[in-house]
């Protein structure tokens, strides 16, 4: 593992404070089934083929740079409709968070600017770690799954942010599509565990 690789995982879960790992969601959601799905090898043909669709997307740092704020973007929405939804964002976004480091550092899949050199560095403290799965997937569509059954008439918008949030990820070459695959597959069990265990209204 690279120097700057093992720092980097180190500050992510420096950053898990104590008061998050008691408050959440997830902590008896069970994660063996998905330590049963690698992700394909760095030098398969799926990789590769993945790298090479990724160079097809011009990268807007703009747009990436709105998109990375997952919260903020879920957030912003629903204010502009009087609703304040703040609290369950934040708890979803922390709660995953534990369980997409977890996974990450079981896989340690190196993000795709990190092993294709032709493809650019975007600069976001969002890309340091590890790549599979992809976090802002996971994240985004929970949070998407959470809100879209809350609030089924703001469905279509609730989509098109976490579609742009997913999307911007690939242009910042940070994701290979299995990684954002992967982390829809996640994010679906994550929603099915809430739902089951009457965490979520």
């Amino acid at each position: 593992m690279l120097l700057n690789e093992e720092i980097n995982r180190i500050k992510n879960l420096m950053d898990i404070t104590e008061e998050v790992r008691n408050r959440n969601l997830f902590k008896n959601f069970d994660l063996t089934e998905f330590k049963n799905y690698p992700p394909p090898s760095d030098n398969s043909k799926e990789t590769k083929k993945e790298i090479e669709y990724l160079k097809t997307i011009d990268l807007k740092k703009r747009f990436v740079q709105e998109k990375d704020d997952i919260d903020g973007n879920f957030i912003e929405f629903l204010e502009s409709k009087g609703i304040n939804e703040k609290k369950i964002i934040i708890k979803l976004d922390e709660s995953a968070r534990i369980v997409i480091l977890e996974l990450k550092n079981f896989y340690k899949r190196p993000r795709p600017f990190r092993l294709d050199l032709k493809l650019s560095d975007p600069m976001l403290k969002s890309t340091d770690g590890f790549s599979y799965p992809s976090g802002h997937s996971t994240q985004s569509n929970l949070i998407y799954l959470v809100l879209s059954d809350k609030y089924p008439k703001y469905r279509k918008e609730l989509k098109k942010i976490k579609d742009d949030i997913v999307y911007s990820r690939q242009m910042a070459k940070a994701h290979y599509p299995s990684d954002i695959k992967f982390g829809e597959k996640l994010a679906k069990s994550l929603f099915k565990h809430l739902k089951e265990s009457n965490l979520i209204n």
